[in-house]
């Protein structure tokens, strides 16, 4: 598994390459959780490019959306790979997280609240 951060204001963009599973899940939730800290709490996590996720990696994905939000802050996902698709329709989970299939979309602000 690769990981690489960017700023895209008021956003943090983090982008995961390869498998995500139990053997390195610990190391995307430490990145997603620094990532958390920038300023505006907003994770863009682009899962384009992931070829594998297990459990583990979705039990990242739920701690840390819980973590934006007691931050007062989101996580959206990116274009999510049919891997992590399948995972999330599996888990029944899939209904739980914004996703966007580009950055423009994925930055737009949810129907119903104000952008900050």
């Amino acid at each position: 598994m690769d990981l690489s951060t960017h700023a895209h204001l008021p956003w943090t963009v983090c982008h995961v390459t390869g498998d995500v599973e139990l053997l390195n899940a610990h190391a995307l939730r430490e990145h997603l959780l620094d990532a958390l800290e920038q300023p505006g709490h907003r994770v863009l996590l682009d899962l384009s490019a992931v070829t594998f996720m297990d459990a583990s990696g979705l039990g990242v994905l739920v701690f840390i959306k819980r973590m934006a939000i007691l931050r007062g802050g989101a996580l959206r996902l990116l274009a999510p790979s049919s891997a992590v698709c399948r995972l999330l329709m599996a888990s029944g989970l899939s209904g739980h997280f914004t996703v966007g299939p580009d950055l423009v979309v994925a930055e737009q602000p949810e129907p119903g609240l104000e952008a900050t």
